[in-house]
């Protein structure tokens, strides 16, 4: 199994915006800790919520529905969710970071 810096760097080549994600469910034992931070939780709640619309738009839009096409193509849905995501990423970032020292000093 390649090590959380690994995983992480890899990550970051690959799709930078979930790259603080990979860090903290790769962290094993501490992950419970960094999952109780303001910081990461609002972040995993961002990208989640972003990404629900398109999600319902692409996967049961025409089933229900949303739209006449049965392949639609949500461009302003895939923008809502790009620019969730990087903000989602910024705030669990900073939630990572302030966790990891928090836990270094041993105040965690």
């Amino acid at each position: 199994m390649p090590s959380r810096t690994t995983l992480t760097l890899l990550c970051c080549l690959l799709a930078p915006p979930l790259a603080p994600f990979v860090w903290i469910m790769a962290s094993g034992d501490e992950r419970s800790i960094y999952l109780r931070s303001s910081w990461v939780r609002a972040g995993l709640g961002v990208l989640v919520l972003s990404a629900l619309p398109l999600l319902m738009v692409g996967v049961f839009g025409y089933q229900l529905g949303l739209t006449s096409d049965p392949n639609p193509n949500p461009i302003g849905l895939g923008l809502l969710f790009v620019a969730g995501a990087l903000l989602g990423a910024i705030l669990a970032a900073i939630g990572a970071f302030t966790t990891a020292g928090a836990i270094r000093r041993g105040a965690a």
